[in-house]
Parts: C-alpha cells; structure tokens; sequence
C-alpha cells in the first residue's frame, strides 16, 4: 500500500461508524486529522503536479482529496488558495475523472456551508458549478443518465447549501431555478426526486412572514411549472398494467409520497385555489386523451393523486373545483377504469370533512363507494373500505338520520371481505350508530344490538355445535371476536369525539352499551374457558374484554369482581399475559375509585395475581421465555403504583416484588425490559411523592406506613437495582436498552440524590476501569446538574443523564468488541 493510499484511508476509517471505536476516540482522532490537513494537502498538491497525464493517478489523487474533504478541518483561504481546488474545476471535462472531480465538488460545497466563513471558496464555487449546466443538457439529449444523475446531485448540493444566496432575483438565482426545474422533469424518476428537498428549503423561506411578497411573487411561476414534472413523477410506469405486483406497486408509492409532499410545497408558495384549478385543467386535458386510447389512464390517474394529496390543505367550503371533481368521479367511465377508480376512492375517504359540508354529494359518493366493495380487484375493495368508513366518520350525522339502513345493508353482506376491510366498515358503521337518538326505538341500543347479533350468533353457534376447535369455524370465530372488539374500541373513539353530548345523555349511552355487553358475557365467558391453551384466541377474548370496559368505563361495576375472580381462578394454572392486561385496564379505570367496594376488588386481584406473576417469573429464564409475561407484570405493578398505591404498600408483597424485578433486570427484550424499567422509576418516583404528601399530612398512617415500606426496600435493595442497571449499560444489555437504564438512573439521582451517589460509586468497583470517561469522571458527570426547576432545565437535565450513561456504556464495552 502507498503513502496516497494510506492518507486516503486514515480519514475514511475516522468516520466509518462500523468501525469498533469508541465515540470520545473517534472525535480525537478526527481532531488530530484536522491538525494535520493542511500537511496533508501540500502532498497532494506534489502528487497531482507529477501525475501528468496519468489519469490513474490523478483520480487516487483526487480520492485522498476527498476524503480530507470529507472529514479534515481546511481553513477557508486555504481552500481558497490550493491548487486542488481549481485543478477539480479541470477534471470534471476528463471522462475518467468526471465522477471523482463532481463528487469531490458537491463535498467542497457541503464542507462551506458557513458562507461568510468561506466566501472566497463559496465565489469560486458557485459560477463554475452553474457553468455545467450544458453538460447536463447534452447528457439529456443523449441519454446518459449517469452523468445527469452526477450532476443533478451536484447542482441540488449548491441549492440546498447555498439557498439564502438565491432568494435575490437575479442572474445566479435564475440559473439554479432552471436547473431544478430541469432535472425535476428528467424522465428518470430517481433523478426527478433529487430537488424535491431544494423546492422544500425555497418554500420554507419564501413563506416566511419577513420575506417580501413582491420576491416571492418572481417565485411563484417556478412552482407552477414545477406541477407538470411533479404530475409526472406520480404516474405509474407503462411497465405497471395491473397492481398484482406488490414490489412494484411498493416503489410506485414512495415516489408518489415524496412527490407528493413537493406539491404540498408548491400549494404554500402559490395557493392552494390555484394549484387546484391548474389540476383540474391538467386533468381534463389527460382525460381527452384517455378518450381517445383507454391506455392512457395514467395521466388521469396522476391527477387525481394530486388531488388526493391537497385534502388538507383544502377549505370545506371550496365550491369552485371540488364540486366538478366530485361530479367527474362519478363519470361511469372512471368506475370503470380500476386504477382510476381507486385513486377516486381514496379521494372521496380523504374529503370527507369536504363532504359533510356539501351533503348533496353524501348519497352518489356513498354509493360510489359502495360498488367498490364488489370489485374483484383486493387493492379497490380496500380502498373502498377505507372510504366507507372515512365518509361514514366525517358525515356521522346526516348519515344516521337517512341512510342508516342502508349502511346496515352493506353490513350484512360484508362476511365475505378480508377481516381488514370489514373492521373498516365496522368502526365506520358505529361512528354513525353512536349519533342515532337515545329513546327512539329504532335508536342507539338497537343498531348496536343489529351490529352485535351476527357476530354473537357465530359465537354462541359454534359453541352450541361443539365446533370451537374445528376449522373453519376457528377462522370464523377469530375474526368475530375481533369485530366484536372493534366496535367496543369505536364506542370509545366515538364518544370522546362527542364534546356536543350533555352527561345525562352519555350516561344513558352507556348503559345501553352495559347491556350489550352484559349479554355477551356468558359467550366470552365460556370461550374463556374453552381457549385455555390457545393463547391467539384467548387474547382476542381478552382484547374484548379490554375496549368494553373501556367502552363503558363505571358501568362495568356489577361485572367487575366476577371477571376478575374468574382470571384469579385461571391464572395459576393458565399464565396469559392478556390476563394480566385486563387488569391493567382494571386499574387504570377502577383504581383512583374512593368505594370501597372497588378497592376491596382491586386488592384482592392485585395479591392473587402479584403471587402467581412472581410464581411464572422465578428465575431469569423464566423472564427470557415468558416476555409477555414480564411485560405485562410490571406494566400491572406499574400502574397499581400510579393509581392506587395504598393497595401496593398495604401489603408485604411488593418487597417480593422489587427482589423478582431484580431478578430479571438483564432482560433482552424490548418491551420486557422497557416496562421492568419503567416500574423502578415509578417506583423511585412514588417514594419522592408520597414523602411529600406524608410531610403535609401527618396524621394519615396509611402515608407513613408507605413511605416508611418505600425507605425500607431501597435502604436494603437500592445498591442491588444500581449495581444491575451499571452492568446493563456496561454489556450485560443491548446497547438499545441504554435508554431504559437511563430512565431509571434519572429518577434514582433526582429523588434520593446521596444515596444514588454511593451506590453508583460502590457498584463501579465491580466493573473493570474505564477510560474517556474514567469511574470518576462518570459519576461527575451524572452528578453536574440537579436543577429540574423549570421545563428546559429538566429536558437538560435528562440530556446530561443520557449522554453520561451512553459514555459510560460505550467505554466500558470495549471489552466486548
């Protein structure tokens, strides 16, 4: 290896993430290459004087320069000054060194993006790079798509750099927009996507409130030419002539996403009015030619993708452009058409809010959409899905005074579709169940009651016919569970939209929905037990569970110590961690309940189910084989912590808890080890507040006892907890899991500050020394900053904590590698 060779891969290797380097080391190094760049340059500077016109040469040349670029630290009037600079202005015109020479410019742009600091670099720079723009257009002509791929980058790299240098109108600045809007409209849709980030930077400084409209006005024809390349980006290539190819269907809608949000930039430089008239025309000229040969659906297709990417930036009461769009959807040859119809589609779903506002297109796009369902191709009947239930959220109310059966007609006929779709119809349908009046019979409870009767009879059906464990049925029973549970999980989602409802009338809908689902107790209740030792269908059991209690919330009072005595009964035998999750729910709406009879409930539960939780987690294989379980214990300790901690420290059993934890502190996966973690930071954080609340109310025992139980455990376990999550961080967890640790040492130093501090110290002797950080300077470091006063100096604080531990951790993992 020669001496270019090795200077070129010195810097190379500095910033190569992969390599096995510690963070401080990597930025020494780099600090030290930048010493010596200037050194550095001077050879370069001999080497490309005796190349010659040894081209080999000259391209190891101008590769080392580019890695010192890259990576080295060059004073501006050094750059300025050096031969190299200039000599790759010459290389750019030389076939073999045309690559290295543009790449190594678009690096000289990145490294002067300080203007003032390299402004002499920056007026070299600028002109010389715009004076390539023939060479673009020559590649264009003759097809050459490397070289435009090179050069867009290039030309890309000075407008995203040097924007501010373009919001003047003059000569430079008319260069740039021209080659953006060139390599926009290049055919190549990879290279037409380059600028899009360019047309972002202008929009975000043209609509600045300082900037001066009459500039910005100069702008705004750019942009409009730039919705014709856009329009294009978005079709779907002639390759594409069904959407049976996922992969390319895939690569299709990434570039739509992008391009897309390039046409949200150009709605806020020109106006939305206008970019939706310019659509329309557009389309109308592509329909023409659809007209004339059906294989030019594309264009058309292109347009309405358009539109489908403004929904939001549309006002609902636009009459100009959306009336005649909606009509042209409904033009029975785009029906016919089926990647027209289901861009339509799409849009219908996304103008829902449009819709609800202009309630004459309500009934034609409903049924529009309802077609879709029937179709044969699986991409329309979803998007069809998608609308349905879209409409039926935004025009709840017009929709329950005079379609409502109607929707329940698509309903009874939806068994065939996907469960994906039919979810969709559900949770559509029950938006619009939710708005239909109380008292009427023909009201809430009973299209609740229509919603709910199928599916319970394909419960109860199968169970009639001993079919549970037999296929089909199985499937079938799968999914009405599921459905079952998505409509509690939309009662939910519904009434917390409802702001308009009075209370007396959320009560009464809440009663309805308690006897909905006080009928399908026994059902769910006997699937319970029939699903013991399927844990796929008992989640779905419990995931009904979950969204009804939730649905009804206080109204679960008669059914609540039933349930949770039947999950008490099953759980030693039957460990499911959807057990565990329903009295997560439990908790979460019962617990801050003052009754008695709640509390009395939740204790008992909490002691049955914190025994046999610590029976299934005896030892750390036991957390390695069961993290649904661990997750689900500790988010259960967690949120009895949270809600009703008198119940957690008016028993023994959370010193037993706190020992099992530890146990499993080295836990590998994610969710197990986030929630293990989050219960000791709640933990600590509890002890802090209830010795709060015992200083201002000293005569409640139930506080002292607590505080006193709290005290008690970290006094005899915190050493234990800290020397675990150190050797967590240290390699005895995934470099992923830092961020949990990091959780739990931030509540540790911020609520038992002195006692943190000697046991972080006692449990880094049984780690090996470190260096950059060393023990000392860790332990500093966790320890600079205790101000957690305000907003900001909390964020720092968790900043500081952070950034030590992952210090610490990359340092003491050396070993390791």
């Amino acid at each position: 290896m020669t001496l270019l060779d090795i200077l070129t891969v010195l810097p190379d290797e500095c910033g190569n993430h992969k390599t096995c380097a510690r963070r401080i080391v990597r930025k020494r190094a780099g600090e030290a290459f930048s010493i010596d760049t200037e050194n550095v340059l001077g050879i370069l500077k001999e080497y490309i004087r005796s190349a010659g016109s040894k081209t080999n040469l000259q391209f190891k040349v101008f590769r080392c320069f580019l890695s010192w670029v890259r990576y080295g630290d060059i004073s501006p009037q050094r750059l300025a000054d050096d031969p190299l600079f200039k000599y790759t202005f010459q290389a750019v015109e030389k076939p073999a060194l045309f690559e290295i020479a543009v790449e190594v410019l678009s690096e000289l742009v990145l490294h002067t993006q300080d203007m003032k600091r390299y402004q002499p670099a920056v007026a070299v720079l600028v002109p010389n790079i715009l004076k390539l723009g023939p060479k673009f257009d020559e590649a264009l002509r003759d097809g050459d798509d490397e070289t435009c791929r090179n050069l867009a980058r290039l030309f890309v790299d000075v407008g995203e750099v040097y924007t501010p240098l373009f919001l003047k109108p003059n000569r430079q600045a008319q260069i740039v927009v021209e080659l953006m809007l060139k390599c926009s409209a290049h055919p190549d849709k990879n290279i037409a996507s380059m600028p899009f980030n360019f047309w972002w930077k202008l929009s975000r400084a043209l609509c600045d409130r300082s900037f001066p409209r009459k500039i910005k006005e100069q702008f705004e024809r750019p942009f409009i030419t730039l919705i014709g390349s856009l329009k294009k980006v978005m079709q779907y290539p002639p390759s594409l002539r069904d959407f049976k190819d996922n992969q390319a269907i895939s690569d299709c809608k990434r570039m739509r996403y992008i391009a897309a949000d390039a046409l949200v930039d150009t709605v806020s430089v020109v106006g939305v009015q206008r970019v939706l008239r310019i659509l329309y025309t557009e389309m109308m000229k592509e329909w023409e030619r659809y007209k004339q040969n059906k294989e030019n659906w594309r264009g058309v297709e292109a347009c309405l993708y358009c539109f489908r990417s403004l929904a939001r930036r549309v006002s609902n009461e636009e009459n100009e452009v959306l009336p005649k769009l909606m009509q042209f959807i409904l033009v029975k040859e785009v029906q016919e058409q089926f990647a027209l119809r289901y861009t339509a589609t799409l849009i219908v779903g996304r103008f829902h809010e449009w819709i609800r506002h202009h309630p004459r297109f309500i009934e034609p796009l409903l049924k529009f959409v309802v077609t879709g369902l029937g179709s044969k191709l699986r991409l329309v009947v979803s998007s069809a899905a998608f609308a349905f239930n879209y409409v039926c959220t935004g025009c709840a109310n017009q929709l329950a005074k005079s379609y409502i059966l109607d929707l329940f007609k698509v309903y009874k006929v939806s068994g065939h579709l996907p469960l994906r779709e039919r979810k969709e119809i559900v949770e559509g349908l029950t938006s619009v169940v939710t708005r239909l009046p109380l008292q009427n019979e023909n009201g809430y409870l009973k299209g609740l009651t229509e919603m709910m009767k199928p599916l319970a009879e394909i419960l109860k059906g199968a169970i009639d016919r001993k079919m549970l464990h037999v296929e089909p049925h199985k499937t079938k029973i799968s999914d009405a569970l599921d459905l079952v549970a998505q409509i509690f999980m939309s009662i939910t989602e519904a009434s917390e939209d409802r702001i308009d409802e009075d209370q007396k009338s959320k009560t009464q809908r809440r009663k309805h929905t308690v006897f909905i689902l006080s009928h399908l107790k026994p059902i769910l209740d006997t699937l319970m037990l029939q699903y013991l030792k399927d844990d796929s269908l008992m989640e779905r059991v419990c995931r009904c569970w979950k969204y009804g209690i939730r649905a009804v919330k206080l109204g679960f009072t008669h059914m609540l110590k039933p349930l949770l005595n039947r999950l008490a009964e099953l759980f030693p035998e039957h460990p499911h961690s959807s057990f565990l999750y329903i009295i997560c729910v439990c908790v979460s709406e019962f617990g801050k309940q003052p009754h008695r009879e709640y509390q009395e409930v939740m204790a008992k539960a909490y002691v049955v189910f914190t025994k046999h939780g610590m029976n299934t987690l005896r030892n750390s294989k036991a957390f390695t084989d069961n993290p649904d379980v661990v997750g689900d214990f500790f988010d259960m300790q967690k949120r009895y912590l949270t809600h009703c901690p008198r119940i957690v420290f008016s028993s023994e059993l959370i010193v037993q808890v706190f020992q099992c934890a530890l146990v499993g502190i080295g836990v590998h996966h994610e969710d197990a080890c986030a929630m293990l973690m989050r219960f000791f930071a709640t933990f600590i954080r509890m002890g802090s507040e209830l010795r709060n609340e015992a200083q201002s109310r000293k005569s409640n025992e139930g506080i002292v006892k607590a505080t006193n139980m709290l005290k008690q455990i970290m006094k005899h376990f915190g050493e234990a907890m800290t020397a675990g999550l150190l050797q967590g961080a240290a390699g005895r967890l995934p470099n992923s899991r830092i961020q949990f640790v990091a959780e739990v040492i931030e509540e540790l130093i911020k609520h038992c500050p002195e006692p943190a501090r000697i046991w972080i110290t006692t449990a880094l002797r049984k780690i090996p020394e470190t260096e950059h950080p060393t023990h000392g300077e860790f332990v500093e470091a966790l320890f600079r900053r205790r101000d957690f006063s305000t907003h900001s100096a909390a964020n720092l604080f968790t900043k500081q904590i952070k950034e030590a531990i992952r210090d610490f951790s990359s340092a003491a993992r050396v070993h390791l590698r």
